[in-house]
């Protein structure tokens, strides 16, 4: 890898992770979804970006959320094998609390970064179908440069030397989002790295401030239409913003079959076409696997992107 001026600037880009597969999972984008079923929701990824370059990123991530108030006579899963979609826990709302956390950890060429975070949420109902939640995280995000993986063109080069001298920085990190649900619909909004501090990896101070973090704002929805008691189909969008950059978006539609079965297709603004399938087993674990398929330049030199999913639902 040929370490240039515009370190600073992947650094930036690459301070918050990517997902296709988000919506098996929304609350490693909102914290205030943690909880939204009355059960202990456990799940970990992998996500290989962009296949065929060795520096593209690759994150892993655990994550697990639980109600802490939750109804001792629960006893079923929120994916049941029966032909209804109702939810209990969601047909009578209740005033909960909820707690979970986060570790991931992503590496990009060089760079390294592991961040751990903990939450809680409170949810209030609004009527007998809808609740909406309020939820905070807070962690510490650790960057890191490996110098064996950098190489300059000319030596001295004085920023790669600032970062190949640098020590492990660790940095503070809040989120916040509010979400509001029901067994039909979902409408979440977060904001991800509200303190602004430096990264503070080096001492390579860029005119353009690429060495802070940036916002990032999420918004996110879908709805669920129940073709048939066996068919669900479920359209969505994320639209994301990141510091002063453009506004990009993530629009994707998604069947399931039997609450067992479930097969999609996803469109990321000006980068990629992606396919996405999860199963369930037994209700209680859930494996899934998408493919990106790359529609900007870099496909000229990437076959592409992988993800893999698998969660387990503890009563």
């Amino acid at each position: 890898m040929a370490v240039i001026l515009s370190m600073a600037v992947v650094m930036k880009a690459q301070t918050v992770q990517q997902y296709t597969m988000y919506n098996l999972n929304h609350y490693i984008i909102n914290p205030a979804a943690a909880g939204n079923e009355n059960f202990a929701d456990i799940r970990m990824g992998y996500r290989k970006q962009w296949t065929g370059i060795d520096v593209a990123p690759s994150t892993y991530y655990f994550s697990g959320h639980t109600v802490l108030n939750r109804p001792k006579n629960y006893m079923r899963s929120a994916v049941r094998m029966s032909n209804s979609w109702g939810h209990p826990s969601r047909r009578k709302p209740m005033v909960k609390h909820a707690v979970g956390a986060v570790v991931n950890s992503s590496e990009f060429g060089a760079f390294k970064r592991l961040e751990a975070s903990g939450s809680y949420a409170l949810h209030l109902p609004v009527n007998r179908e809808i609740s909406i939640s309020m939820g905070l995280s807070a962690g510490l995000k650790s960057f890191s440069f490996d110098e064996t993986k950098g190489d300059v063109l000319y030596s001295g080069d004085p920023i790669y030397d600032a970062y190949a001298s640098s020590d492990q920085s660790n940095k503070f990190n809040v989120n916040s989002g509010v979400y509001v649900y029901s067994d039909k619909f979902y409408v979440g909004y977060s904001t991800q790295q509200l303190i602004r501090s430096q990264i503070g990896l080096s001492n390579v101070k860029m005119a353009t401030g690429s060495e802070r973090f940036d916002f990032h704002h999420y918004f996110m929805a879908g709805y669920n239409y129940d073709v048939t008691n066996e068919i669900r189909l479920s359209p969505g969008f994320l639209i994301k913003k990141v510091g002063s950059n453009p506004f990009s978006y993530d629009v994707n539609a998604i069947i399931t079959y039997k609450q067992i079965l479930t097969g999609g297709l996803a469109y990321r603004s000006q980068d990629a076409v992606s396919v996405l399938f999860s199963y369930h087993i037994n209700g209680l674990i859930k494996i899934g696997y998408s493919y990106d398929y790359n529609i900007s330049e870099i496909r000229s030199v990437s076959s592409g992107s992988n993800e893999l999913f698998i969660g387990v639902s503890i009563f």
